[in-house]
C-alpha cells in the first residue's frame, strides 16, 4: 500500500521505454509485438495491484468476521504464487509461461466456483467479486504472454485450435507464427497462420474469429458457393462454434493473390483492369449457372432505412429536409426513400442468382499466376438480384480515399467497365428494368457508405449522389421505367 506511487512510476517507465522502442521497429515484426505485449502486461499488473488495494480497502470487510475470509485465504495465496509465472523472455518461454498460467487460471476459477456459504452475505459477495476480478486479470496476463510471441490475435481460448491447424499443414516440431491481416469494423479477428522455416515464412491458412452466428453464416455461405461455383470460394479447414451467442472461429484455406483494394491503393491500374475483366467473365458464368426463375426482391430501401439511424449518428445533418426553391418543392430524404420503395415493387428483377452480399473491393482476390478470381467473407451469400453486388462494388471503388485526379479517372474507367459488362448481361437476359434497379441500389450504397466516411465534404458528395438518383427515378413516368438510362458519367465524375 505504501508503494502505490512507485507502482505507477514503474508503469510509466515501461510505457516510455516501449514508445521509444517501437519507433525503430517494423509494425509487423516480432520485436514490435513483444514490446507492445510488455506494455499491456505492465498495465495489467498495475490493475492487479489496484485490485489488491481495493480488496484491503473495502469498508464492509473491516467489520466482517474471520469466517468470511477463510474460504478465500487459500485462493489469495494461490493467486500470489501464480504471479511467479509472469516473465517476459525472448524465446518460447513466453508461450510456456502463458499456458501454465492459463491452466492455473482454470483451476482457480473452478475453486472459486466451489466456494459457497459466505457468498450469500454482503461481505461474502464483495470478496467473491474481488477474487473473480483478480483471476480475470491473471487470464488477461496469460493472453499478454502468448501475444509476446504470436501477436494480439492469439489468446488462451484459441491457441489450441491455431496449433492444431498449424500442425495439420506442417510437422509438429516446426514452429508457427500468427500475423493479423486486418482490423475490421465488426471487431472480428482475421489473421494469417504461418509456418516458420529457417529459409522462409509461408502462409498456411487464415484464422477468423467473431460472433458465432456470423461464423455459421460464413460456413453456410461457403457451402452454397461450393455447390454452385466451387472455384471462387475458399475451403473451410476447421471451425469451433459451441454457442451461437458467444465467439466462434474458423480456419480457412489461404488464397494466393492480391485484393482489388490493394491494387487500386497501389495504383496498379493495368492489373486492376485485368481483374475486372476476369471478374466479368467469372460473374457471367456464376449468374448463368445459379439463375432461378424466382423474382428477386432485395428490398434496397428497406436495407437503407435499417442503416439510416447509424448513418445519421455519424452525420446528423447530411440528408436533406424538404425544401421550396422558387416555388419548386423538393421532398426530404425520407420521402424519397418511401417513393423509391413503392417503385421497387414495379421493377423487380426477373430472376434470382447467387450473390456475394458484401461485394467490396477488399473481398475480391486475383491470383495473377493462375489467372483466377476468388471471393472471401461469404457470410452474406444469398439468392437475390445481381444488381446488388454490382452496385456495392461500384460504390466501394468510388469511395476509396484516392483524391488525385488521374487516380479518379482510372477508377471511373473501372466502374464504367463493370457497368458495360453488366448491361450486356442484362440485355442478353431481357432484363429491361436493369438501369432503374441499379439507380436505386446505387442510391442505397452511396447513402449507407457515408457512415464510414468522416471527411464531411466527401460524405456530402456521396449523400448528394444518393439523393439525386432517388429523385431521378421517382420522377419517372411509370410507363417509361424501362427506357431509363443510368447517368453514369454524372454520377461517378467529381
Amino acid at each position: 500500500m505504501n508503494r502505490k506511487g512507485y507502482r505507477k512510476t514503474l508503469q510509466e517507465k515501461v510505457e516510455l521505454s516501449v514508445a521509444m522502442d517501437v519507433r525503430r521497429r517494423k509494425v509487423d515484426g516480432p520485436g514490435f509485438q513483444q514490446a507492445k505485449s510488455l506494455e499491456r502486461l505492465a498495465r495489467l499488473l498495475d490493475q492487479l495491484g489496484q485490485a489488491c488495494l481495493d480488496f484491503t480497502d473495502i469498508r464492509a470487510l473491516r467489520a466482517a468476521p474471520d469466517k468470511h475470509f477463510k474460504p478465500y485465504a487459500k485462493l489469495i495465496r494461490r493467486i500470489r504464487k501464480s504471479l511467479a509465472l509472469v516473465l517476459i523472455n525472448p524465446e518460447d518461454a513466453n508461450t510456456r509461461q502463458g499456458l501454465k498460467l492459463g491452466r492455473r487460471v482454470a483451476k482457480l476459477t473452478a475453486s472459486l466456483d466451489e466456494v459457497s456459504g459466505p457468498a450469500d452475505s454482503d461481505p461474502g459477495q464483495v470478496l467473491h467479486f474481488q477474487i473473480h476480478r483478480m483471476i480475470h486479470l491473471l487470464s488477461e496476463i496469460a493472453d499478454a504472454l502468448l501475444a509476446a510471441n504470436f501477436g494480439p490475435a492469439v489468446r488462451l481460448q484459441n491457441y489450441k485450435q491455431l496449433r492444431s491447424a498449424a500442425h495439420a499443414f506442417a510437422d509438429e516440431s516446426d514452429s508457427f507464427g500468427v500475423e493479423r491481416l486486418a482490423l475490421t469494423r465488426s471487431g472480428s479477428t482475421i489473421a494469417a497462420l504461418r509456418a516458420e522455416h529457417e529459409a522462409s515464412s509461408e502462409v498456411m491458412a487464415v484464422y477468423k474469429e467473431g460472433q458465432a452466428s456470423k461464423v455459421l453464416e460464413e460456413i453456410s455461405g461457403v457451402d452454397q458457393w461450393k455447390k454452385v461455383y466451387p472455384k471462387v470460394a475458399p475451403s473451410v479447414i476447421s471451425h469451433n462454434v459451441e454457442h451461437e451467442d458467444e465467439l466462434g472461429s474458423m480456419v480457412i484455406e489461404h488464397l494466393p493473390g492480391r485484393t482489388l483494394e490493394s491494387l487500386l491503393l497501389n495504383s496498379q491500374w493495368d492489373m486492376a483492369g485485368i481483374l475486372v475483366n476476369k471478374l466479368g467473365k467469372t460473374l457471367r458464368k456464376i449468374w448463368k449457372s445459379s439463375s432461378t426463375r424466382e423474382h428477386a426482391e432485395p428490398g434496397y430501401m428497406q436495407q437503407l432505412r435499417k442503416r439510416l439511424p447509424e448513418t445519421r449518428q455519424t452525420h446528423p445533418d447530411l440528408f436533406s429536409e424538404a425544401q421550396t426553391i422558387c416555388g419548386l418543392v423538393r421532398p426530404d430524404f425520407n420521402q424519397l426513400v418511401d417513393r423509391a420503395e413503392n417503385l421497387e415493387n414495379r421493377v423487380r428483377a426477373p430472376f434470382s442468382v447467387l450473390i456475394h452480399g458484401d461485394f467490396n473491393v477488399d473481398n475480391l482476390i486475383y491470383d495473377e499466376l493462375k489467372d483466377r478470381i476468388y471471393f472471401i467473407d461469404l457470410h452474406r451469400a444469398s439468392y437475390s438480384d445481381y444488381v446488388q453486388d454490382l452496385s456495392v462494388l461500384m460504390v466501394s471503388i468510388y469511395r476509396l480515399p484516392l483524391l488525385d485526379e488521374s487516380a479518379r479517372t482510372e477508377m471511373r474507367a473501372l466502374v464504367s467497365q463493370l457497368y458495360r459488362f453488366a448491361r450486356r448481361f442484362a440485355k442478353s437476359r431481357d432484363d429491361a428494368s436493369f438501369d432503374t434497379r441499379l439507380a436505386i441500389a446505387l442510391a442505397r450504397s452511396f447513402a449507407t457508405s457515408t457512415r464510414f466516411i468522416y471527411d464531411k465534404r466527401f460524405a456530402r458528395r456521396l449523400a448528394l449522389r444518393a439523393s439525386f438518383l432517388l429523385e431521378s427515378v421517382t420522377r419517372l413516368n411509370p410507363d417509361k421505367l424501362e427506357t431509363y438510362r443510368l447517368p453514369l458519367e454524372d454520377i461517378f465524375s467529381d
